[in-house]
């Protein structure tokens, strides 16, 4: 029961529209314009800098609330949990009709918690698929194989965890999850590929 509490807690926190309530605030609508996605990319494309930083800090920040929370309520199941639900919680968001982000910020919020160590290869994976592909889709999908591989590779490779999820058999769950959730979200984007703002 208190896997399934964490996992509740994270999807509330990461279903919470900030995004849209934050360009609102500028007078911007993400559903209604760009590619139409509350995030922080189509924030970048219609708001600028100011706003995609503010889109972006906030879904880290919700990810890495549930991260924390899953914890006290449920340890290092709850950990897990809660950053999975959180993922969800973003992409099929309850109050956009389940239509939410595309994840990526919430996901980065939880490796914070979870997992900082597995943030670094995956960045660099992000960085240099998007300066090779142009491509925002396969800079995202990239990153993403990353990270999955890294959580069934951390176990066996006897690789160390600084801090987070101490329990390093739990990281092949809180990879599949979330890239899971994630991943699907970001194979159109691949298909026809985005031009990278700005």
């Amino acid at each position: 029961m208190t896997v399934l509490a964490a996992a509740l807690a994270g999807y509330v926190l990461g279903s919470i529209p900030t995004a849209n309530a934050t360009a609102g605030l500028f007078g911007i609508d993400l559903r209604a314009g760009g590619s139409k996605n509350p995030g922080a990319n189509n924030a970048l494309r219609l708001g600028g800098y100011g706003l995609a930083a503010s889109v972006l800090s906030l879904e880290v920040a919700k990810g890495a609330v549930a991260v924390a929370l899953g914890g006290l309520i449920g340890g290092q199941d709850g950990m897990v949990a809660a950053g999975v639900g959180a993922a969800a919680g973003n992409v099929f968001n309850v109050w956009y009709g389940f239509r939410g982000g595309k994840g990526l910020g919430i996901v980065l919020g939880v490796l914070l918690v979870a997992w900082p160590v597995a943030i670094l290869p995956s960045m660099v994976a992000i960085a240099a698929l998007a300066v090779i592909t142009r491509s925002s889709g396969m800079a995202a999908l990239g990153a993403l194989t990353m990270l999955l591989a890294l959580g069934f590779l951390w176990e066996p490779l006897n690789w160390p965890v600084a801090w987070g999820v101490s329990a390093v058999s739990q990281l092949p769950w809180l990879a599949a999850g979330v890239v899971a959730i994630v991943a699907p979200k970001h194979f159109k984007d691949a298909l026809n590929p985005p031009v990278l703002h700005p």
